[in-house]
């Protein structure tokens, strides 16, 4: 089983007939008063980091505290995960 077997496509993602090359991992970080932080990730299809961050920022407009950290997919994997550009998939 590999790394990413378990990204599972949510019910708001867009989807293009056309797989692309490049893709992130973005995890999000919002911190909670009195409690632990919220903890989520996202795989975002795009070309660049500040795209993909862009993109996970207008889910949580609400937010001024979130916190994002941003990894790139290596082709390979962006390609098994059948990542279409500008798609946001939750991950989980």
């Amino acid at each position: 089983m590999g790394l990413f077997d378990n990204a599972k496509p949510s019910g708001w993602k867009t989807r293009s007939a056309q797989n692309i090359d490049e893709g992130f991992v973005v995890l999000v970080d919002i911190p909670v008063e009195g409690g632990l932080p919220y903890h989520d990730t996202y795989l975002v299809g795009c070309s660049t980091h500040q795209e993909a961050e862009a993109k996970i920022k207008d889910l949580y407009p609400e937010e001024p505290n979130i916190r994002l950290y941003v990894l790139p997919l290596r082709v390979g994997d962006t390609k098994h995960l059948k990542l279409a550009p500008n798609e946001v998939r939750e991950w989980r």
